[in-house]
């Protein structure tokens, strides 16, 4: 019987948003029917039986493996008796694997992104911070030698340096005053 869709399957629903939907991770909904060396039907579906049928229109007995719900006939991604894995699932699997490769690249793009910035605001700041030091320097040296030339002016003058500190101690405090009151 031909399909009505043709080859395309758009008209089914993407199946990696629920491949382990429903999972619990106990054991204990485990029973003999669903074992996956169950000989009544092929892998990856639960084959026909009798004339009950489930929600996809493919036959399967409805039951739990491991927690999860055998809706549609479809078994859980658990190897066959020999350890091998259906084409779907590797596929599927692979599919996931790559989206979350796809995330972990982002994030270290942003990392990456993240580093470069503090790397360049690192360099500001330390090339900043030298200018500064250097600002600093030049000042000390400023005023080092304006006090050396305060020094001599007050021994040229004959008046102690004390009294010319005592003077500017002085026109300071009536600046204050003034600017205060």
């Amino acid at each position: 019987m031909a399909s009505r869709f043709g080859a395309s399957n758009l008209h089914q629903r993407d199946s990696r948003s629920d491949l382990f939907k429903g999972y619990t991770g106990s054991g204990s909904g485990r029973n003999a029917s669903t074992s996956p060396s169950n000989p009544s039907g092929g892998y990856g579906y639960g084959g026909y039986q009798g004339g009950s049928s489930t929600a996809g229109g493919q036959g399967g007995s409805g039951s739990s493996h491991l927690g999860v719900e055998n809706r549609a006939g479809f078994r859980p991604a658990t190897p066959n008796s020999r350890g091998q894995y259906s084409d779907a699932v590797l596929n599927e699997l692979e599919s996931q694997n790559d989206q979350q490769v796809e995330g972990i690249l982002g994030k270290v793009r942003v990392l990456k992104d993240m580093t470069m910035a503090i790397g360049d605001e690192i360099r500001e700041s330390s090339a900043l911070a030298e200018k500064m030091n250097d600002s600093f320097d030049q000042t000390r040296v400023r005023l080092r030698g304006t006090m050396n030339r305060m020094l001599v002016m007050a021994e040229r003058t004959g008046v102690g340096w004390r009294v010319w500190l005592g003077f500017f101690v002085a026109v300071i405090l009536l600046f204050a005053y003034v600017w205060l009151f």
